[in-house]
């Protein structure tokens, strides 16, 4: 326990000061006052001190803390206080937050008696950083019965919440942002998808359009009747999500980096991949490969996604595929369909991305997601006000011209590709995805 002064001793010092002025003209009685205060002050001081070390004793506190919570949303913090003694506690709780928590201080009054033992007191956060965050310790400030000093003593209460994308952590933020585009996401249901799939599906009656090539005739003549054989496409493929967290994934965009987008729509296509009765998996980077998890599929594989992918963070560092392009080589044998999350700046480092995504796509179907820089777009329509602002303006064109270039060789090469707003990634990347998956590339 560590004290402090209190009100009571504040005020004392407060006269004391005043009574060594009066000392100018009365200098007996400012001795006597003095030292009357300096005792009583004493006095005061020791009872409180041995006071507030029993209130220590006698008082716990306990928080409650939700294990996920989604990014930027509030949340609720829970602080339940307890005295076993019979003496009036008053004073006040602060609990250390993380430091991108909102808000970062706050102080909570509480006062525990007899008839009233147990205080719950209460607070809404918002984090919008995704990762694992932690809360403690627990710090409580107690007033003395006379006032005279403060005791202040951390409870170690350590406790952390996963932030997760919002979308991912709040149903209500998944429907209204991804619309009816991917309302498939809501069916509990693996939805049929007739098509030019060899899977056998059902059999069914002839009607005028099917394919004549199709009918089943030992089950035609058992009914004596036209009958066809149905077929979807196939499931139980595998998609691999790449994501790139390197520096260019850094850039900040209008909710949150582009690596926060990346990573929202990385798990919505998970999702939208897992419940058309696809395994899923994910991989992240930027000079070296951050994270990997092989296609999975099952009930937990959704938390294994979010798991993998929740902290994902921007190092700063360059990107280069080749680790994961040897990963992906080495532990990805299997025909798959990969999404790689990333950008792209200029022609040749477009050139090393086209020369492992050509050699993957030998064995696979790539689809490139490029996330655009915001601010790139703002200094276009900014008008020209000086010299500088010319050059900008210059360099920015530059910029986007090789830009494009860049995409144009990926597209050229015969890799998919998705240009979009960071923001406005999902429902193309989505929409991509099922008609990719309707054509029966796998």
């Amino acid at each position: 326990m560590t004290v402090r002064p209190g009100v009571n001793l504040v005020r004392a010092a407060a006269g004391l000061f005043a009574i060594s002025i009066l000392g100018l003209w009365l200098p007996t009685a400012a001795l006597v006052g003095g030292i009357v205060i300096a005792l009583g002050s004493a006095v005061c001081c020791f009872i409180d001190f041995r006071r507030l070390r029993v209130q220590f004793d006698g008082v716990s506190v306990d928080r409650r803390l939700p294990q996920v919570a989604g990014r930027d949303l509030a949340f609720p913090v829970e602080w339940t206080l307890r005295s076993r003694g019979d003496a009036a506690v008053r004073g006040s709780l602060r609990d250390e937050s993380p430091a991108t928590g909102d808000p970062r201080l706050a102080l909570h009054r509480f006062e525990l008696s007899e008839s009233r033992p147990q205080a719950i007191l209460e607070q809404t956060y918002r984090i919008p950083v995704r990762g694992r965050h932690t809360f403690g310790p627990v710090w409580i400030r107690i007033e003395g019965p006379l006032r005279f000093l403060e005791g202040q003593r951390a409870f170690e209460r350590p406790g952390a919440i996963r932030v997760l994308p919002e979308q991912y952590a709040s149903r209500d933020e998944l429907i209204k942002d991804t619309g009816a585009e991917i309302a498939l996401l809501d069916k509990i249901v693996y939805s049929r998808q007739h098509g030019a799939g060899n899977e056998f599906e059902s059999l069914d009656e002839y009607r005028q359009g099917d394919d004549p090539r199709r009918i089943d005739w030992r089950t035609t003549a058992r009914y004596g009747r036209p009958i066809i054989r149905r077929y979807q496409i196939e499931r139980h493929r595998d998609v691999m999500i790449v994501i790139d967290c390197g520096r260019l994934m850094g850039t900040d965009s209008d909710r949150g980096s582009k690596l926060d987008c990346a990573v929202d729509s990385a798990l919505l296509l998970g999702r939208v991949a897992l419940q058309s009765g696809d395994r899923c998996g994910l991989g992240m980077f930027d000079d070296r490969v951050r994270g990997y998890l092989p296609p999975i599929a099952g009930p937990a594989a959704m938390n294994a996604l979010a798991d993998c992918v929740y902290d994902a963070r921007v190092a700063w560092r360059e990107s280069d595929f080749t680790p994961m392009f040897a990963t992906l080589q080495r532990r990805q044998a299997k025909r798959s369909l990969l999404v790689i999350l990333s950008d792209v700046v200029d022609a040749e480092t477009s050139e090393l991305f086209r020369t492992s995504l050509l050699q993957l796509q030998r064995r696979h179907v790539v689809l490139f997601a490029a996330l655009r820089t915001p601010q790139l777009g703002r200094i276009i329509e900014e008008p020209i006000g000086s010299m500088l602002d010319g050059a900008r303006k210059a360099v920015t064109f530059r910029l986007l011209r090789e830009r494009e270039q860049a995409l144009h060789s990926l597209h050229r090469g015969g890799i998919y590709v998705v240009d979009v707003e960071p923001k406005q990634l999902t429902a193309p990347l989505v929409n991509q995805f099922i008609e990719l998956r309707q054509r029966n590339l796998l």
